[in-house]
């Protein structure tokens, strides 16, 4: 999950469970493996709106670490992503974080290969007006249109 504020002394196991409630789906501490901040702190100074020392990573100040969440069984995570892709805009408003409400993104963790080749496949994408680019249940996916078949992405060549 990106975008999810990160304060002092949060516990990101509760964060993973209200977000899961929020996209409506029912997650038990017992269906968690792990859930963690994963990158480094950045000590900078906070974009406005943005609460807690510390907050961001990556790209510039105010950037919440990306929380990774390890989940027992593949149903479980398939049934996560697919309700955080039918409530798209779901924001952390009721979370119980003193920030503003930010959009929430959750995404699929992949490997290193299958992360450079859908960034490659995003690149040839982009070029080529492709507008849909898309993972799942960790392949690689695009589609030209609307009402054009959908092509497995395997290979960069």
């Amino acid at each position: 999950m990106t975008n999810l504020p990160e304060e002092n002394g949060e516990n990101p196991m509760h964060l993973i469970l209200s977000v899961a409630s929020k996209l409506g789906v029912d997650l038990h501490e017992s269906d968690v493996v792990s859930a963690e901040r994963v990158g480094a702190r950045n000590r900078r100074s906070r974009a406005p709106g943005d609460s807690g020392e510390g907050a961001g990573a990556g790209a510039g100040a105010g950037r919440p670490r990306p929380l990774v969440v390890r989940l027992t069984r593949r149903a479980v995570k398939d049934e996560l992503m697919t309700a955080a892709r039918v409530r798209r805009g779901a924001t952390s408003a009721d979370l119980g974080q003193s920030s503003a409400p930010r959009p929430i993104y959750v995404n699929e963790r992949l490997t290193k290969t299958n992360r450079q080749l859908f960034y490659k496949v995003r690149e040839a994408g982009r070029r080529q007006s492709w507008r849909f680019l898309w993972t799942k249940k960790g392949r690689i996916y695009a589609r030209q249109g609307q009402d054009t078949p959908r092509h497995w992405i395997r290979t960069g060549s």
